[in-house]
């Protein structure tokens, strides 16, 4: 079983019941007796890969100054979950390391894994790769083997939660990538040839200067998870989104409405299942869709090349997937519906939500429904306004609603609130020349869903895409200092006559 002393093991989830449920009975358990000393060789082994396959291994960046007179990051990385570790192990990997990742949240903690992601295990297959560059002895699967041994690999269907988390901190230990905890971006104001980013941590509030910024925030990093008005405005002990801290304790037996028939509602459905709710899910559909779509994009083709098409192409396959959304794994349903104090109402759309009886009065399409509770499993709404790190020029950002016009058939107000990225994930201008600055701003949150498809919060695709962000950051880097590469060539030994 996972070990109990991990950083996240009180963390509520429906995983804490036994993932074995759903993987094999020998997996993943006990680990080996050596398995610290294992993990111990198993990195130096990754150091060596890592040595070994160094070319070109000349340092290139020169040193800038910035407004302060002070040398300044090349790039900061906001976020340290999978998608930040993995971009600034590729950034070390091409010699940019005058970098910084940052992370609101303590050590081992950080992603959504440790908040929100209240599964057992993670959904895709256990083979995809992580964070680990393409390099066999930093995968997930030779540190299993090498904590667990191959039987216990062999006996796993799918990676408990807890495991991958303690993995993601091996691989952060590992490379010795240069994390800051507790610290959190609170400002970002464009300066000359960089941006100003005011960062609030242990130490109080701090400026530093970037010459480019990447936003590795997750789901809700160019938006927020969204709840309908009428929710929102029910006293805060009524009802909560998904991605809010919630006490199931507290809900035992208590009638908790569950709005949405997602992965993330299956999964709050089962939190407040197994903590002696009795649990009501709602779907606006005759009935709950079971496609794994995002699955069917899973290609070399369409991640490396789905930003090579044009809009109304793009446009086309994003509306088709993006409306049909992920349904509810079978794995997940299967567990739910298992409850005999679980129900599924079909064709049951929320008109509103009103407080009645110490309760909540919910108005569906099917009519009047009472429950102690609300969970609001809705997604979340991309729409850069929303976030305070952007305020002072979210207005400049570019959307997709200012960029095409869809056909009346695939009109989509809430796709055209997505922002419109430019080759290398970066923000652009919505009006020329009015915020030159954005090109600094890389995003891989879910925000680039539009414009390259399924990239930043995904496992199963940060072997295609983070090479080709990191690829655009350092484009950036070295187009920007043509003049001084230039000047270093002229300087170096073998061009003296």
């Amino acid at each position: 079983m996972p070990d109990s002393s991990l950083p996240n093991a009180s963390i509520v989830r429906w995983r804490d019941a036994g993932p074995d449920r759903i993987n094999g009975p020998d997996s993943y358990g006990p680990r080996l007796p050596d398995a610290a000393m294992r993990l111990s060789a198993l990195a130096a082994r990754v150091r060596a890969d890592l040595y070994a396959l160094r070319h070109p291994e000349a340092d290139w960046m020169p040193t800038r100054l910035g407004p302060d007179d002070a040398a300044m990051l090349d790039v900061l990385v906001v976020g340290a979950g999978q998608g930040g570790l993995s971009i600034a192990a590729h950034l070390l990997r091409e010699r940019v390391s005058n970098i910084l990742v940052v992370d609101k949240e303590p050590v081992g903690n950080e992603g959504i894994w440790n908040s929100h992601g209240r599964m057992p295990v993670i959904r895709s297959p256990k083979h995809y790769p992580g964070p680990d560059m393409g390099v066999p002895n930093l995968t997930y699967e030779t540190w299993h083997r090498t904590a667990f041994g191959d039987l216990s690999w062999e006996g796993t269907v799918f990676v408990p939660i807890t495991l991958w988390v303690e993995y993601l901190g091996w691989v952060r230990q590992t490379l010795d990538l240069p994390v800051r905890n507790q610290t959190e971006v609170t400002r970002i104001l464009p300066a000359k040839d960089s941006l100003e980013i005011t960062l609030a941590g242990p130490k109080g509030s701090e400026t530093y200067y970037t010459r480019r910024l990447v936003l590795a925030t997750g789901h809700d990093g160019t938006g927020d998870w969204w709840m309908p008005d009428y929710l929102t405005a029910l006293p805060e002990a009524l009802r909560a989104k998904a991605a809010d801290p919630i006490d199931f304790d507290a809900l035992k037996g208590k009638r908790v409405a569950v709005l949405g028939v997602g992965a993330t509602a299956g999964d709050n459905a089962i939190c407040a299942l197994e903590h002696g709710a009795e649990v009501h899910m709602f779907c606006r559909r005759p009935t709950h869709r079971r496609q794994q779509v995002y699955r069917w994009c899973i290609t070399s083709g369409f991640l490396h090349h789905f930003g090579d098409l044009d809009d109304a192409w793009r446009w086309r396959f994003m509306h088709q997937i993006l409306n049909i959304r992920m349904g509810m794994p079978p794995e997940t349903w299967k567990r739910a519906s298992s409850h005999p104090n679980f129900t599924l109402h079909t064709s049951a759309d929320w008109k509103a939500a009103t407080p009645k009886h110490d309760g909540v009065e919910i108005k569906t399409s099917q009519g009047p429904f009472q429950a102690d509770f609300i969970i609001s499993c809705a997604g979340h709404d991309q729409d850069v306004r929303k976030r305070p790190e952007l305020a002072h020029f979210a207005e400049h950002i570019a959307l997709w609603s200012d960029r095409y016009t869809p056909p009346p058939e695939v009109q989509d107000e809430r796709l055209g609130r997505y922002p419109y990225l430019g080759v290398h994930f970066e923000f652009l201008e919505k009006t020329p020349g009015a915020a030159p600055y954005l090109e600094r701003i890389h995003d891989f949150t879910f925000g680039p869903t539009m414009s390259f498809g399924p990239s930043g919060c995904s496992i199963s695709t940060l072997r295609l895409t983070v090479p080709m962000l990191v690829a655009g950051v350092t484009r950036g880097l070295f187009v920007e200092d043509a003049g001084l590469h230039w000047q270093a060539l002229l300087e170096h030994p073998n061009m003296i006559p």
